[in-house]
């Protein structure tokens, strides 16, 4: 602590001190220079989350206690302070985290010196024998039974249900962590569960061991920073880490299952070798002195899996797989006003099964950023600024693939610019960008080029507070948001080839419209958006899209909301005689609570299909009704339980097809039980 001087707030919980000690201040006190305080343990000789810190003083004087502070983690806690008796009593506002936390006791003197009481290392334990030890789950449970019905195609059984249970729980001491999480999964029809074997199912799991700086891990996770190799691949596997100290540098190493797994099978998921990715990832902070100024990462792994479509999608069992690495560094410098991040992977990949005859083929890529941020505290007009600008470049080549990356998109060159605008309200967002593929320039295929340019802009007008400091009400229009993007897609063949020729392919315009308008008890919006798709090949149709949508949320009271909604939609076919075809979809929600727990909901809905030469003319309409009643509120350990009556009708009318006509209802009684337990 190295302010010398109290401030007012201190003063003020100094006065508080000062006036509680007048009552309890014994006859004689300790000499204001020689004495020492002590701390309390607990009656369970352990300190709880929330747990009153109690630090017992000696007989002094009240001079001396309206000049003591203390401070709880380097937080001045003194204005939570209270005498109780010779005893300084504080409770933190928040419950603080299991481990170790330091108090520590300090007295001002008149000549505006630092005296240290008292510092202590306080410990925050679940139990003498736990630092930390709790479970804690949330359980839905959903049960239906359809009470009437009318013209039904194949319907399921009448009694349905399903749940679900997310579990969750850690134990730790001294020095180790162990914790868990895992989602539960019921439901009375078994086709819908991921294995469609049986009524109840395992989800996601993770389970986590943590002593000094190793940690192992089983279970899904994602272990390596987003790369050009490896790009949100969470799987079901195995990893073990090993970081310094101060976790400037870490390394860790995997085996994960090349496919998502899901259900109460395959274990951990290595033990195929055939369909399982090993690896390793590294990262390390390079500069002591300032963490966020550099990042440096390396991964490299092998593996199989499937082939390209799937064992599932086509019955392929053909494994396919490779190995790929990828090093980046990430930095930010000039006061963190220029990022700079760079990217090289390489891959070798056996496209037609591993060991199957064909080599594999080598690839590599590469990808590029640089935005530069030139103020962090830049005022215009009385209004921070914030603009940025950038470029990134990347290349993919056309034969990179890695088996931790089954989604991304290989054989693309890229270059893009882009800039922003805060200000006053103000949000503008533009990029450009240019992109072709063939990057390897294969003699047989063509090459493509396309061009996006996107701006966007979004405003909403800042309240500024009127002459008493106050911020007024909104005005008639309410408090408003307005945005405007723009779209604009050319793609063009820059090289032929014996099934495309050279020229213009396709354009795609799109500019889209918005507001909408807060207000204290309601708020309304309008969007209109108008596509244009134009095939310059006349491969396919050009088409014109016209849309309007409206929506508004409205509440009556404390008791009646509503919600109407409606959307237009009109597309016009130009290479089939101006053919139109209109879409048309109306709503309407209402919803009216009695009373706390007792409520009712109506939603109404119409949809229309029309296209003008008569080949299409359907009309739904959907109807659903809710009463529901909160029968139990869920309060610690007790469940909570809610019922309901629910009826659903549907009609269709299909003026061109009449076997499409539909008229049914449903009606259910439901009862919903939640639970969320915590030991």
């Amino acid at each position: 602590m190295t302010n010398n001087k109290v401030p007012s707030a201190r003063l003020l919980a100094r006065a508080c001190l000062l006036a509680l000690s007048i009552v309890a201040a014994p006859s004689r006190a300790a000499p204001a220079s020689d004495w020492q305080p002590s701390l309390i343990t607990p009656p369970a000789g352990v300190f709880g989350p929330s747990e009153t810190i109690r630090i017992k003083l000696p007989q002094l004087p009240t001079d001396t206690l309206q000049h003591l502070a203390l401070e709880l983690d380097d937080i001045d806690v003194t204005s939570l302070v209270s005498m109780q008796g010779n005893q300084v009593a504080v409770t933190p506002t928040q419950p603080l985290a299991w481990g170790q936390h330091q108090l520590r006791l300090v007295e001002y003197t008149a000549d505006g010196g630092i005296i240290e009481r008292g510092v202590w290392t306080l410990e925050v334990r679940q139990s003498t024998h736990f630092r930390e030890a709790g479970m804690k789950a949330n359980v839905t449970l959903n049960g239906t039974y359809r009470v009437a019905d009318n013209h039904l195609v194949n319907p399921p059984g009448n009694a349905q249900s399903n749940g679900a249970a997310h579990v969750e729980g850690a134990i730790a001491d001294n020095g180790w962590r162990v914790s868990g999480s895992a989602d539960v999964l019921y439901n009375s029809q078994a086709m819908l569960l991921p294995r469609q074997k049986q009524e109840a199912d395992l989800g996601t799991f993770l389970l986590t061991g943590n002593a000094g700086p190793v940690t192992v891990s089983a279970g899904h996770q994602a272990v390596a920073p987003d790369s050009l190799i490896m790009q949100g691949f969470n799987r079901r596997g195995v990893s073990a880490s090993l970081a310094s100290p101060d976790t400037s540098a870490a390394i860790t190493g995997f085996e994960l299952h090349t496919q998502d797994i899901v259900g109460a099978q395959q274990g951990f998921g290595i033990g195929d070798s055939s369909n399982r990715v090993d690896g390793i990832t590294a990262t390390a902070h390079p500069i002591s002195s300032d963490r966020d100024a550099l990042l440096v990462s390396a991964t490299y792994l092998s593996g199989e899996g499937p082939n390209q479509v799937g064992v599932a999608a086509s019955g392929d069992p053909t494994a396919t797989g490779g190995h790929a690495g990828s090093l980046s560094a990430d930095g930010n410098m000039l006061d963190k006003r220029l990022r700079l991040r760079g990217e090289y992977a390489a891959t070798q990949f056996d496209f037609d099964g591993v060991d199957a005859g064909n080599p594999a083929q080598h690839d590599h890529a590469y990808a590029a950023l640089a935005q530069l941020t030139p103020w962090h505290d830049k005022i215009v007009g009385g209004q921070p600024m914030v603009v940025s600008v950038g470029a990134e470049n990347r290349r993919i080549g056309t034969f990179f693939r890695s088996p931790a990356n089954p989604t991304g998109v290989a054989d693309r060159q890229a270059t893009r610019g882009f800039a922003s605008l805060d200000w006053h309200g103000l949000n503008a967002q533009f990029s450009l960008g240019h992109e072709t593929d063939n990057v390897d320039d294969l003699t047989l295929l063509p090459r493509t080029e396309t061009t996006q340019g996107i701006l966007s802009l979004t405003y909403t007008p800042l309240q500024m507070p009127g002459p008493d400091g106050q911020i007024p009400p909104p005005s008639w229009y309410g408090q408003p948001t307005y945005n405007m993007t723009y779209v604009n897609v050319d793609q063009g063949v820059e090289k032929a080839s014996a099934t495309l020729t050279s020229g213009a392919l396709h354009a795609t315009r799109n500019l889209s419209l918005s507001a909408s308008f807060n207000y204290p008890t309601w708020n309304w919006s309008v969007a209109h958006t108008l596509g244009k798709d134009d095939d310059l090949k006349n491969i396919g149709p050009d088409t014109e899209n016209d849309l309007t949508q409206l929506t508004a949320n409205l509440r009556f009271g404390d008791k009646l909301t509503l919600g109407p909604n409606a959307q237009f939609n009109h597309v016009t076919n130009k290479d089939n005689n101006n053919l139109d075809s209109d879409t048309t979809t109306m709503g309407l929600n209402l919803g009216y609570a009695f009373t706390q727990r007792l409520s009712a909901n109506l939603n109404y809905n119409l949809n229309h299909q029309h296209v003008k030469d008569g080949s299409s003319d359907l009309k739904t309409k959907d109807t659903t009704g809710n009463l529901s009643w909160l029968a139990q509120p869920a309060q610690g350990l007790k469940p909570g339980v809610t019922l309901a009556l629910e009826g659903l009708y549907h009609r269709a009318d299909d003026r061109v097809i009449a076997s499409n006509n539909v008229n049914n209802y449903q009606v259910f009684v439901k009862a919903a039980v939640s639970w969320q337990p915590g030991y």
